[in-house]
C-alpha cells in the first residue's frame, strides 16, 4: 500500500513539473520511459521498502544517483535545459517524500532466539547486519519463554532448533496465536539470507519445499531462453570495442592464445567447452589443475582486471548463445573439481540441475573464495536461485552484477 501511494504521488509530481516546464509532446513521451525507469531502479534496489532507518545517507545517496543517472539519459536525448531544474525538483521532492513516510512507519522490532549451539550463533550474526531489528538475549528455558516475550514486546522468534519437543511446540504455538511472528531456521535463511542451508537439509524436505518450477515450466524455461539470447546480442554488441581492445592487450601483454577453452560442466553433468579472455600465464597449469587463489600470482596484470570487472568473461556469450550455458545461473566448475567437492559437500550435484550462467547469484551475493567451504557457501546460494527462480531474480542479479562490474569487485 505504501509503495502504491509512494509511486502514485511521485506519479502526480511528474506530470505536474513537465506541465509547469513546458516540455514538449516528444521529451514528456521520452519522460514516461525516464519515470518508469526510475521506479523500477528504486525497486530493485530495495528504496521501496521503508521498513528501514530512517536517515541512511546511503539510501539518499542512492535515491539521488538513480535519478541523476536517467535524467543525464533523458537530458542527452532532448536538449532541454529545463530538465535539469525538472532533476532538482524531483530529486529534491522524493526524498523529502520518503524521510516523511519512514519517519511515519519506521519502528525497531524487538527480536529474540530459542534455541542454541551453532544454530543460534548463525542466527545472532545474522541479526547483526539486519536493519529495523533489535536482538534481545534469551537463557532459552522454555518456561520463560512466554513471558519474556510478552514483557520485551517481542515482535520475531527465531528458532534456532531444527526440531522441537513437544512441550516446546505447544508452547511456542501459543505465542504465535498471541501475535508473535515466529520464523525457523531454514525458513529465515531462506527469506532473509536468501540461501538454501546443505547442512541442515535432507531429502524429505526437498520433497516437501516449494519452488523449483523452472525445473520443470516449459514456459519458464522458453522465456529464460528468450532473455538470455536477448541479454547476450545486447551485451556483445555494447562490449564488442571492449572485448577488441582486451584481445589486444592479451596478445601484446603475454605470450599466449588470446581466448582458451577449458572442459566445465554444465546441465546434467554434460561437459562443454567454455571460452574466456586468457587472465593467466600460459604454463598457469604445468602442475596440474589447480583453483585460482586470491592474488594469485598466476594472473596477469591486465587479466586481474579483467577477473575485477568480469570483461575475462564476455567472451561466454557464445556459449550462451551456443546453448551452452544460460546468461545466469550457478557458475560451472571442472570435473576434477566437482568429483571432489561432491564428496565432500552435501548435495553438490542439485546445481546441474540447469544450466550453468555467466553470472549468478551467488557471484553477487558471496565474495570470492577458493576452499570447499567456499564452495559449500556458494551452493547454498546457487540452490536459492534454482528455487526460488523468476525472471525477476534474474533483473536484480543483473543489476548487481552491472554493480560489480562497475565497481570493480569481481575475483
Amino acid at each position: 500500500m505504501l509503495r502504491a501511494f509512494y509511486i502514485g504521488i511521485l506519479g502526480i509530481l511528474f506530470l505536474i513539473l513537465t506541465n509547469l516546464l513546458g516540455l514538449t509532446l516528444e521529451t514528456s513521451i521520452i519522460g514516461i520511459g525516464v519515470f518508469s525507469f526510475i521506479m523500477l531502479g528504486l525497486y530493485l534496489f530495495d528504496l521501496m521498502n521503508f521498513d528501514v532507518p530512517k536517515y541512511s545517507i546511503r539510501n539518499y545517496f542512492t535515491v539521488i544517483g538513480l535519478n541523476f543517472i536517467f535524467f543525464f539519459i533523458w537530458f542527452f536525448i532532448s536538449w532541454d535545459f529545463w530538465l535539469i531544474i525538472f532533476f532538482i525538483l524531483f530529486a529534491t521532492v522524493t526524498i523529502f517524500l520518503r524521510t516523511l513516510i519512514n519517519m511515519s512507519v519506521y519502528r525497531i522490532k524487538p527480536v529474540t532466539i530459542y534455541g542454541a549451539g551453532e544454530l543460534k550463533v548463525n542466527l545472532e550474526k545474522s541479526l547483526e547486519k539486519l536493519e529495523g531489528y533489535s536482538y534481545i538475549g534469551f537463557n532459552d528455558n522454555i518456561d520463560q519463554l512466554e513471558d519474556f516475550v510478552k514483557i520485551n514486546n517481542i515482535k520475531l522468534l527465531l528458532l534456532g532448533k531444527i526440531k522441537l519437543e513437544e512441550k516446546e511446540i505447544e508452547k511456542i504455538l501459543k505465542i504465535k496465536l498471541r501475535n508473535t511472528h515466529v520464523m525457523g531456521y531454514l525458513d529465515y535463511m531462506l527469506e532473509i539470507e536468501k540461501k538454501v542451508e546443505v547442512s541442515y537439509i535432507n531429502e524429505e524436505w526437498l520433497l516437501n519445499a516449494y519452488g523449483f518450477e523452472i525445473l520443470r515450466s516449459k514456459f519458464q524455461n522458453k522465456v529464460k531462453r528468450v532473455f538470455d539470447i536477448g541479454m547476450s546480442i545486447v551485451i556483445g554488441a555494447l562490449t564488442f570495442p571492449i572485448m577488441i581492445v582486451a584481445a589486444i592487450i592479451v596478445k601484446i601483454e603475454s605470450p599466449g592464445p588470446i581466448i582458451y577453452s577449458q572442459d566445465r560442466v554444465g546441465e546434467n553433468e554434460k561437459e562443454f567447452p567454455v571460452y574466456k579472455f586468457r587472465s593467466m600465464r600460459q604454463d598457469a597449469e604445468k602442475d596440474g589443475a589447480k583453483w585460482a587463489q586470491k592474488n594469485d600470482p598466476r594472473v596477469t596484470k591486465f587479466g586481474n582486471f579483467m577477473r575485477k570487472t568480469r570483461i575475462d568473461e564476455l567472451p561466454q556469450l557464445l556459449n550462451v548463445i551456443r546453448g551452452d550455458m544460460s546468461f545466469i545461473g550457478p557458475r560451472p566448475e571442472r570435473m576434477v573439481f566437482i568429483k571432489e567437492l561432491e564428496k565432500q559437500i552435501p548435495y553438490y550435484g542439485l546445481r546441474h540441475m540447469v544450466k550453468p550462467g555467466l553470472t549468478g547469484w551467488a557471484q553477487v551475493m558471496y565474495p570470492y573464495g577458493a576452499t570447499v567451504e567456499d564452495a559449500k557457501n556458494k551452493l547454498e546460494y546457487d540452490l536459492y536461485y534454482i528455487k526460488c527462480y523468476s525472471l525477476y531474480l534474474d533483473i536484480v542479479i543483473l543489476f548487481k552484477t552491472l554493480k560489480t562490474v562497475v565497481f570493480g569487485k569481481g575475483r
